[in-house]
């Protein structure tokens, strides 16, 4: 069974077009290191390295989030920050509300619950 981390990095190049061994070759590491996270985990420097390649973060990477997205690309997205803003004038109520009309504009635009 292939680590959650070998399975991201293998869907991600996929969407790049290459495969593994051309990762390797990129970043410098030696033949077969990906290959060897099927079943070892890598060293955080490595990890870090692969994460900055493919602009993702190391807790994608890693499984603790869906989300690819690193917390600097969130905090320095002005949407983000105006949500953010309009948030914390907001009663739990209405922080409710505001999440319930935001999933139910999603689910219209893109057919998608989440």
């Amino acid at each position: 069974m292939e680590s959650t981390i070998y399975h991201r990095i293998k869907e991600l190049c996929e969407e790049k077009n290459i495969n593994i061994a051309i990762l390797e070759n990129k970043l410098g590491f030696g033949n077969s290191t990906i290959q060897k996270w099927k079943v070892s985990n890598p060293t955080i420097d490595k990890l870090i390295v692969v994460a900055r390649y493919f602009n993702v973060s190391v807790d994608y990477l890693i499984g603790n989030t869906d989300i690819r997205g690193s917390a600097e690309d969130l905090l320095n997205d002005a949407d983000i920050i105006s949500f953010q803003r309009a948030k914390e004038n907001m009663t739990p109520q209405d922080q409710e509300k505001a999440m319930q009309m935001i999933k139910l504009a999603f689910s219209y635009a893109f057919g998608d619950d989440n």
